[in-house]
């Protein structure tokens, strides 16, 4: 089963397999990779009249050991970590860590996503950096156990070893020692991911093929040949000289320990003691650690040359943890935890385990950073953690890592802020939007605005939006469309402002696109360059520094660009003004630009060129021996304006080919969108839009999320010809048996482009599973004008009988930059409990409804040219009232016998074994006994799947009637339900032997499991499963019955009351009145000692009033009481009055 798909499928199951879970596309993007030691980049054919003497360029590969141009600090760890017996040892001190796994350092596959590439130097930096701010000293990496790719140190045996992949290693390795970070590297892998694994030495001698993760593959440990091949690699690994250090990766004090591979499951005694041996007599002040998947391997806990044992947990328990650590320590070796879920760091985990000198390091899986352009990498293996969290259970596993990490150190973490970087303002319909790049150590950040005077920002800066995250959307100021200025400023998680960005200015109607060169995502063509990280920042230069004879150039594509500033890095103005400048209408007739050479600022020449109108590409050329190098490019360019704007709400403006039809079902799996194109049946199909030149597009796909995406093909029409389109793609796969993946299509469209046309992969099956969302084409002919006409869609105007708070749907308007959405109740309409501003089309609003409450609700389309809104007006719906019955989940009535019992609850694979048998209930029916002797799992639980999903909502929890007296000491019991295709659960209180009765749970106690993925809150209105775990050791026996929800206890009604003695000719009266304040009519009684009224309907607004005659002269101090509702469900209301005489 593919590791995703098992996930989801087994709620308790531990991770399958490491690191990420799918094969990814190779592509190398040469320019991706940062280095300091002349990497070369591969070139690619220039466009006809681009130089004289160009074409295919060929890389050269230089020395990985010349000395870099650059440094990055120098290292902080200066002596190595040794071993005493069972602990670690640094400077005569005991040696324990907190750690985290960033497998990808050396070799990527997730920027962009699936796709394998080096990682850039801000990349590296970045995680490094975080690491340091959680506290982090040790690492856990894949980049040596790289093999069998195109990219990787060892593609295969026949091609040798590539020294360009040492690039991001080097680095890597060094910016770690600059942090004071230690390293510890698995040299192979048991898994057959995009990286490679231990079957890439075996397939050359005929062994373990075609390779398959999951096949064993014993020849890799017992073959001579095989096993040659694999130490032939560690020597080659350990010798490498890292141009940074200077030293060999075996001389090398970052680096803590070699682990013979990763999770590796077949070694034998003569291959532990073989390769151990090799590792100890290569580096003999490293050391050696080894481990399986799950458990504790005992030729490994044998072998006398291992130093460290290194045991993971999917998910990990205080008992498990202690009780392997307490093994590996009596058998003399180090025990580290090498991967536990990030989900699973709480302070229930960590902090006993801080206080446990036999658990030497804890090292959570995985950590990620901020990506090159805006925003976050995204990982979808369940267990990412990014700082300082992107949810609250994030940010609760953050604060434990801390925590763990300050313990362990005996004093606070610090937390240092870096400075971000503004890399785009667009123009959307009349408005800017702004993108940028974080910052590791900012928990938010505050974008500021400024007024422009001769190009430059003037006067004060004003905040524009506070508390903005890394969401990797683009802010849109919807109160700005002119010239401006912004800057980002990072906030640390205590307030304190870090070091803000450097100010971009923006005139109206522009575009400005900042590359900082880390990454070749800018360019549409390079050859002869390469990229070295210098600090902070990259440089873009020759990939030769001598009198080389190849073309060296950089070509960056923008339409409608009008100028271009770059930073370059050089000796002299003379050396900057020698790179030559051509801009092109078409990327093939070019024309020399003059370039103005403005003063050197912080070490570089601003270089700036106008471009005339149409331009749309920008070339930089490096003459032979040209030494100058760029730091950083700007393009600014004239917004364009689609001339086509398709959501697909029918097919009119556009011709299908072959069997295209429209899907409006399950809008909630598509983030709302209410009408997709899809193919109907097997074959070739697609859709063609026709528009006058035309200049680039942008789409919107949705693809099945229980495969991988076979995407559309995108094709442009230039003088009756069809020409393929090469797009960006952005977006991640979606949730298995629920959302669909969302991906995000853009690309440049050549010029003369007069039709594009979207194409099915004929061969991709089911046929329906790409759909395409929308469709947006920009042309020069584009107006901008205020937003269409739309339309409410959901819910439907005056619907009734709604559960929960609803998610608001609504038609996509024709240029509308964002949509303002109003919620108030019916009663209140100028008030409203939600006002937000979004930028598509549909909202789940974050409040909690009334029940039996009418909300009106209204949307505006909004763009710089004017606002329109929803065709209609406001729109109406009312919430359903609570239900006041309970709901019977389970009495275990209708089971025959154990069998069928059995059959209806499984058993979960992951745990220790469990039985299920029917006895006697409490009022003498059935119930469902649950015995196991809890072993090497630490739980046993069974689920039971409803025949149809059950809705909960508006019920308070459940009630259940449980035995707890056959628990053993320190044993507990967990519920857990999937709700809305998600995990819950919580864990009853009180361990060990309780007396039986009634047990409630409270759906507030709900939580997500440390396993789990997903967030928000439990959507108890489509509930499939019900379980009931054990945790802990040894003989377990629980009984279960009568499983019930729990009505929810009446709220105060909306009933004012009010009671007061009064006189009247002489005589004293006991006034009530109680007012409806509520949406509803309400049946209302008036009780005093004097009499009673009953009112059966009083409208909201109105009021019930009675005045009751005491028969008397005075009354004495009382109380009157108005009952609300009839019934279990009445509710009183004590009105207090005063004693009163009247005589």
């Amino acid at each position: 089963m593919h590791p995703r798909q098992e996930r989801a499928a087994r709620g308790r199951a531990a991770r399958p397999v490491n690191p990420p879970d799918r094969q990814a596309t190779v592509a190398r993007r040469a320019l991706a990779v940062a280095t300091a030691v002349g990497i070369a980049i591969a070139g690619t054919v220039v466009p006809a009249g681009a130089a004289a003497g160009t074409g295919p360029v060929t890389p050269t590969q230089e020395s990985p050991s010349a000395v870099p141009t650059t440094s990055v600090g120098e290292s902080r760890n200066t002596s190595f970590v040794e071993r005493d017996g069972s602990r670690l040892v640094l400077d005569g001190e005991t040696f324990r860590f907190s750690g985290t796994n960033i497998y990808w350092l050396g070799l990527d596959e997730n920027v962009p996503p699936g796709v394998v590439d080096y990682p850039t130097s801000f990349r590296i930096r970045d995680a490094l950096d975080t690491a340091a701010n959680l506290g982090v000293s040790v690492v856990r990496s894949h980049m040596l156990a790289s093999t069998g790719t195109e990219l990787a140190i060892l593609p295969a045996p026949e091609e040798g070893y590539d020294a360009e992949a040492f690039a991001s290693i080097d680095y890597a390795i060094a910016y770690a020692g600059s942090k004071g970070i230690r390293l510890v590297l698995p040299l192979t892998d048991e898994w057959a991911y995009y990286h490679g694994g231990h079957r890439d030495f075996a397939a050359p001698h005929g062994y373990c093929t075609p390779i398959d993760m999951f096949t064993p593959c014993p020849q890799f440990y017992s073959d001579p040949a095989v096993v040659a091949d694999f130490t032939d690699y560690v020597h080659h690994v350990m010798d490498h000289v890292n141009p940074y250090t200077g030293l060999a990766l075996k001389d090398d004090p970052t680096i803590l320990a070699w682990e013979l591979g990763n999770e590796l499951e077949g070694t034998t005694p003569d291959w532990i003691e073989h390769v151990a041996t090799e590792i100890s007599e290569r580096a003999p002040q490293q050391l050696v650690a080894a481990g399986r998947r799950f458990s504790i391997d005992e030729d490994t806990l044998a072998s006398p040359l291992v130093d460290i044992v290194d045991v993971h947990y999917y998910p990990p328990t205080v008992a498990s943890v202690r009780a392997d650590a307490a093994r590996i320590t009596d058998a003399g070796k180090v025990y580290i935890a090498g991967e536990y879920a990030s989900t699973a760091a709480t302070p229930e985990l960590l902090e006993p385990l801080a206080a446990e000198p036999d658990v030497t390091g804890m090292m959570f899986w995985s950590l990620f950073g901020h990506d090159d352009a805006s925003g976050l990498v995204p990982h979808d293996d369940g267990f990412t953690l990014h700082y300082p969290g992107t949810d609250e259970r994030m940010r609760g596993n953050v604060a434990a890592v801390r925590a763990y990490s300050a313990a362990l150190a005996g004093a606070g973490i610090p937390v240092e802020v870096e400075q971000p970087l503004v890399t785009r303002v667009g123009s959307t319909y009349g408005f800017h939007e702004v993108s940028w790049r974080g910052a590791a150590g900012a928990a938010t950040y505050r974008l500021e605005g400024a007024d422009v005077a001769a190009g430059q920002p003037a006067g004060r800066w004003s905040v524009v939006a506070d508390g903005l995250t890394d969401t990797g959307e683009a802010y849109l100021d919807t109160a700005t469309g002119g010239d401006a200025a912004y800057r980002v400023v990072p906030v640390g998680a205590d307030g304190t402002d870090g070091p803000v960005s450097e100010p971009v200015v923006v005139a109206g109607g522009e575009d400005v696109l900042v590359d900082p060169l880390e990454t070749q995502r800018p360019l549409a063509d390079h050859a002869g360059l390469r990229v070295v990280p210098d600090g902070d920042v990259a440089l873009l230069g020759r990939s030769d520094t001598g009198a080389g004879d190849g073309a060296a150039y950089a070509v960056w594509e923008n339409v409608g660009l009008h100028r271009a500033e770059l930073r370059v890095r050089a000796a002299s103005a003379e050396q900057a003004g020698s790179l030559v400048l051509a801009t092109s209408v078409d990327g093939e007739t070019w024309t020399t630009a003059q370039a103005a050479v403005g003063p050197q600022v912080d070490g570089t020449f601003r270089v700036g060129v106008e471009a005339p109108e149409a331009t749309r590409f920008l070339r930089v050329t490096w003459p032979d021996g040209a030494s100058a190098r760029l730091e950083r490019v700007t393009l600014r360019s004239a917004q364009d304006l689609p001339v086509v704007d398709d959501a697909l709400a029918d097919l009119s403006r556009a011709s299908a080919d072959g069997p295209v039809g429209l899907d409006a079902g399950s809008p909630e799996l598509f983030g709302g969108d209410t009408s997709r194109a899809k193919r109907e049946a097997p074959g070739a199909a697609s859709l063609t839009w026709e528009a006058a030149d035309l200049t680039r597009l942008e789409a919107t796909g949705w693809y099945w999320p229980d495969a991988d995406p076979a995407h559309v093909a995108f094709e442009a029409r230039v003088d009756g010809a069809w020409q393929a389109v090469q797009v960006e793609v952005s977006g991640a796969p979606g949730t298995v048996g629920g959302a669909w993946g969302r991906f995000a299509y853009a690309a440049p469209l050549p010029p003369g482009a007069d039709a594009v046309r979207v194409v099915w992969p004929a061969d991709a099956a089911p046929e329906w599973a790409q759909q395409l969302g929308d469709v947006r084409l920009y042309g020069a002919g584009g107006v901008l004008a205020a937003p269409g006409a739309f339309a409410a869609l959901a819910p439907e105007d005056g619907a009734s009988g709604l559960r929960g708070t609803p998610t608001l749907r609504w038609e996509p308007a024709a240029q509308a930059a964002a949509y303002r959405l109003t919620l108030a109740p019916a009663s209140d309409p100028g008030t409203p409990i939600v006002s937000a501003e979004v930028r598509g089309v549909s909202l789940a609003p974050d409040v909690e409804l009334d029940p039996a409450t009418s909300y009106t609700w209204h949307v505006e389309a909004v763009n710089g040219a004017g606002t329109t809104g929803m065709t209609g007006g406001a729109r109406s719906f009312r919430t359903e009232a609570l239900p006041d019955e309970p709901l019977v989940v389970e009495d275990y009535e209708g089971f025959a016998d154990d069998t069928a019992l059995t059959s209806a609850h499984r058993a979960n694979a992951g745990g220790d074994a469990v039985t299920t048998t029917l006895v006697a209930g409490p009022d003498g029916g059935q119930a469902m006994h649950v015995a196991s002797t809890l072993a090497s799992s630490g739980y046993a639980g069974v689920t039971r799947t409803f025949d149809e999903p059950q809705s909960w909502w508006g019920y308070e929890g459940l009630d259940l009637w449980l035995d707890r007296s056959g628990l053993g000491a320190g044993q507990n019991v967990t519920v857990q339900v999937v709700a809305g295709g998600q995990y819950w659960e919580t864990v009853l209180p009180g361990t060990g032997p309780q007396p039986a009765g009634t047990v409630h749970v409270a759906f507030d106690d709900l939580e997500l499991p440390p396993w789990a993925g997903g967030g928000g809150r439990a959507d108890l209105s489509t509930v499939t499963e019900l379980s009931f775990y054990l945790g802990g050791s040894g003989p377990a026996v629980l009984v279960v019955d009568d499983v019930r929800t729990a009505v929810a206890a009446a709220g105060a009604p909306e009933v004012a009351a009010e009671a007061s003695a009064r006189c009247m000719a002489g005589k004293a009266y006991v006034a009530v009145r109680a007012t409806n304040e509520g949406d509803d009519p309400v049946s209302v009684t008036l009780a005093t000692s004097y009499g009673t009224k009953a009112f059966a309907a009083v409208a909201p607004g109105k009021s019930a009033y009675q005045s009751f005659a005491v028969r008397q002269t005075s009354v004495a101090a009382g109380t009157a009481v108005v009952t609300v509702g009839s019934g279990a469900g009445a509710v009183d209301i004590d009105a207090g009055y005063a004693a009163l005489d009247c005589g």
